[in-house]
């Protein structure tokens, strides 16, 4: 069988495979890296995904799979503790769950980032020996992300836009941010060295709450899910 896997760098969110894995950990928590971009763009699934570690539904080996979204989201356990590494064993589980049921669920290609690698500890070396072996016999097309922090985002572009395009005095009526929060976030989305959502979260004086207000209100309050990511281009 000829293998269907693709090494890229780049931004994972701009691939077109029906399925994007978000690494994540067990206790509710998605504060860095790729997994608080997905809390920023998919704001339902991180509830559901918040509600399923309090009545401890998810761990290591297994995988929660989001359909209610364009790109579908693979909730893939990397960790069972944010503070705690990522260990080799917690992929092998994952993996191994992965190749077990993928065709079952309907996934019909699929986007990976290096597991484990970034903030799990392991090096992207690490990281690609250990998930190529499984990804390499999947019958669908698979793409493993190496990321790249200078890859453009679309969803950046449209969040800044939509930003930028208001009054501070707009967003703070909107948001209901002060007004030095608003002028912060304002600041980095002229810095010119930011090109991706998951970078903001590394300004000084900007919190996760602040861009989650921030990006619901440029999503758009009371429209669906689907319709809001469309809104945005995401």
């Amino acid at each position: 069988m000829t293998s269907k896997l693709r090494i890229i760098k780049g931004n994972l969110f701009r691939s077109s495979c029906q399925t994007l894995v978000n690494t994540v950990n067990c206790v509710g928590v998605m504060g860095a890296g790729l997994a608080f971009e997905c809390r920023l763009r998919y704001p339902q699934m991180y509830q559901h995904y918040v509600e399923l570690c309090e009545r401890n539904r998810l761990d290591v080996g297994l995988l929660w799979l989001w359909k209610s979204s364009t790109p579908w989201i693979l909730n893939f356990p990397t960790k069972r503790h944010w503070k705690y590494p990522s260990k080799p064993e917690y992929l092998h589980q994952g993996l191994q769950k992965f190749m077990a049921t993928y065709e079952a669920r309907g996934i019909q290609s699929v986007a990976f980032p290096l597991l484990g690698a970034q903030n799990g500890g392991l090096t992207a070396e690490q990281s690609l020996a250990l998930m190529t072996p499984y990804l390499e016999r999947c019958r669908i097309p698979v793409e493993i992300y190496q990321h790249d922090p200078a890859a453009a985002d679309d969803g950046y572009d449209a969040f800044k836009a939509a930003v930028l395009f208001m009054t501070d005095e707009e967003m703070r009526g909107r948001t209901g941010l002060r007004a030095d929060a608003v002028r912060r976030v304002r600041d980095a989305l002229g810095d010119s060295r930011l090109c991706q959502l998951n970078q903001l979260v590394q300004v000084p004086g900007i919190g996760e709450k602040t861009l989650e207000k921030c990006f619901a209100m440029a999503l758009g309050v009371g429209k669906a899910p689907e319709a809001r990511q469309a809104s945005l281009g995401l």
